[in-house]
């Protein structure tokens, strides 16, 4: 009898221990795919960057810290960053990770024939751009190894922010064996190999996916999760009765509707934070009626931003009239030009463009609103919808689920499509440039303008920093005198976060990496 119930009680503390070293994070959308070099969004980098590193890797606040890179230099006129990599660094299948990875993963993050969608933020990269039009060979990028352990970065431009760049999901290095051996199925579970401090267990797409912690990694003994499972949670009121019921440890994202509730029961667990992100709708230029400037404008002057941000949202989101984020350092914004006039007078203006190109009460516009299925992007729609009415314009609103949407707008099939970019880096141009011509990933208003691309090439270019915001500024003013886009809010961080999750640090990116976390209770997530 003593023995069984030793047995009984050890098993007890087993199971009590594994609990509080599983983590169950919503994730708001299910991932499109796993493979750092094919990501479309924040939600699929959250789980990337569990499973593998770059040269550098955000650190618990979301700052860049040192990687798989123990540490770099950079030259006198910032064109040769040099890094040094950990030594000992392994795969998760423990074979060595070397400077050649490197080399490996930038190369075929730049070929055309990955499809990434990032490629144009490493056009600094000496030979970037003819590499990835497929106009000079892989071998020519700037990126190379001097040995096993030491990379060395070469860029036509200085990229001061190159630290942050590189911390990114997409910016992962990738195992050159693994994809070689399976090809496209190298990121299946089973198939994956990694190098961050979490390996891919299962992956049922929308269902979860499950990491276990890897042994493998630099820092294994630092990381006091064994596990980490990430849920698709889109339905964010469900998601809310989830967390509450404790099936989530955290959650991306929840009801703008019930932040009141929030923040009067359960204000210890709500996090709302500054971030910089922007939510605005893409018009399709493709498409005959949203070809015409005056019918863009016309859609954009007539949206009520203050009413979508402080009575639709409420949740400290605030109206957007440009496409960079407020918060952005070093920045002069454009002046609000067509939006200085009070909403009545801009209604009416709008109204007068339309009937210009031929559209009114009597001849309304028809056109379809492409979202995803999430309630706030549900209740935006219906909002704009009906500020869109008394100009004759008649919505169609088309539900997906998130990587739908995102298909969609990659591919062009939509009119008018709900969209969002988050900063990779602290930088307007991270911004601007998803509107270059070049950016066929995300441009998906698919916006050509020889002099906006012109203003953004020389901007980044230009050391002088007075200088390259004021080029930046320009273009970002004649874009929007163009309208493919209509900025509607800057957002901010809306998180759930049990109390007894420790390690949670606000910050601008929106960053938080589960090597950084801590579960201080048992878990009652079952399979």
């Amino acid at each position: 009898m003593r023995f069984v119930v030793v047995c009984a009680a050890l098993l007890s503390a087993a199971f009590t221990v594994n609990s509080q070293a599983v983590l169950t994070r919503g994730n708001h959308q299910d991932p499109a795919s796993l493979d750092p070099h094919r990501i479309l969004s924040v939600y699929e980098n959250n789980i990337v960057l569990d499973l593998f590193e770059g040269l550098t890797a955000p650190d618990a606040s979301g700052v860049p810290a040192p990687g798989l890179a123990k540490s770099w230099s950079v030259s006198d006129d910032g064109l040769v960053w040099t890094f040094a990599l950990r030594e000992d660094l392994k795969w998760s299948d423990g074979l060595r990770l070397t400077a050649e990875d490197v080399v490996y993963s930038f190369r075929r993050l730049l070929d055309p024939a990955t499809a990434s969608q990032y490629p144009g933020l490493f056009y600094s990269i000496a030979n970037a751009a003819a590499v990835n039009r497929g106009e000079a060979p892989l071998e020519t990028l700037g990126v190379t190894a001097d040995g096993d352990s030491t990379v060395i970065i070469a860029l036509t431009s200085p990229v001061p922010y190159l630290p942050e760049l590189l911390s990114n999901g997409f910016a992962a290095i990738v195992p050159a064996h693994s994809i070689k051996q399976y090809g496209e199925r190298w990121a299946a579970p089973g198939n994956m190999v990694s190098n961050g401090a979490f390996v891919l267990e299962d992956f049922r797409p929308q269902n979860r996916v499950v990491l276990k912690a890897n042994k493998q990694f630099h820092a294994a003994q630092s990381v006091s999760l064994e596990r980490v499972i990430y849920l698709p949670t889109e339905d964010q009121s469900a998601a809310l009765a989830r967390f509450r019921a404790g099936g989530l440890d955290t959650n991306l994202e929840f009801p703008t509707s019930r932040t009141p509730w929030l923040l009067e029961n359960l204000a210890a667990e709500t996090r709302i934070a500054d971030y910089l992100i922007t939510f605005y709708l893409s018009f399709n230029t493709t498409r005959p009626a949203l070809a015409d400037v005056r019918v863009r404008r016309a859609l954009s002057l007539a949206i009520d931003r203050e009413t979508i941000a402080t009575r639709v949202l409420r949740t400290g989101e605030r109206p957007a009239y440009g496409l960079v984020p407020p918060a952005i350092a070093g920045y002069p914004p454009p002046t609000r030009r067509d939006f200085e006039s009070p909403l009545p007078a801009r209604v009416t203006k709008a109204r007068a463009l339309l009937e210009d190109a031929g559209y009114g009460l009597n001849n309304p516009l028809e056109l379809t609103y492409s979202l995803s299925s999430a309630e706030d992007r549900r209740r935006v729609a219906a909002a704009i919808a009906a500020m869109w009415k008394p100009i004759g314009v008649h919505v169609t609103i088309n539900n997906s689920e998130g990587k739908v949407l995102f298909s969609r707008l990659r591919t062009g099939d939509f009119e008018i499509g709900f969209s969002a970019w988050a900063a990779d880096v602290n930088d307007a141009a991270n911004f601007l440039a998803i509107l270059h011509s070049r950016s066929s990933n995300s441009n998906y208003a698919r916006y050509r303008s020889a002099e906006y691309d012109a203003l953004l090439d020389r901007a980044v270019v230009i050391p002088d920093e007075g200088e390259r915001g004021r080029l930046l500024a320009e273009a970002e003013a004649l874009m929007l005198s163009e309208a493919p886009i209509a900025p509607l809010y800057h957002g901010v961080s809306k998180n759930l976060v049990g109390t007894h999750v420790s390690g949670w640090a606000d910050n601008l990116r929106d960053v938080h990496l589960s090597r950084y976390l801590r579960v201080d209770r048992p878990n009652t997530i079952g399979d």
